[in-house]
């Protein structure tokens, strides 16, 4: 987002829903609609899913949901891009893990609405 804007606690999603500001903010309109593909995937959302618990390697992530490394690696790459996931070294392996509370927050939301509408 190009605007300096307080992003803890709740959101005022009022001073986005504007004409002005949805027609003058492209960028971050286009960033977010990015952000939200990310979830389509269903092999990325696993990913995700299981990060939520612990940090993982590729290869730990690879035989859980019996994939081909470089088909994992292709998926973080993305969530990588996208801020979604985080990585830190440790010896000769990469762990990846949620990037932040807000990612963590939005699959918590999503999931809660799936199960709400599924019930």
């Amino acid at each position: 987002m190009s605007e300096n804007l307080e992003l803890e606690g709740d959101l005022n999603l009022d001073q986005f829903i504007s004409r002005d500001w949805i027609l003058t903010n492209e960028e971050t309109i286009k960033e977010l609609s990015q952000f939200y593909s990310v979830f389509s995937n269903p092999t990325r959302l696993r990913i995700m899913m299981m990060l939520l618990k612990k940090k993982r390697c590729v290869g730990e992530i690879a035989d859980i949901l019996q994939l081909d490394q470089s088909t994992v690696s292709s998926h973080l790459k993305i969530l990588r891009h996208l801020r979604l996931v985080k990585t830190k070294r440790k010896g000769r392996f990469v762990r990846y893990s949620i990037q932040n509370k807000h990612v963590r927050n939005v699959l918590r939301e999503g999931l809660k609405h799936v199960l709400k509408i599924n019930k």
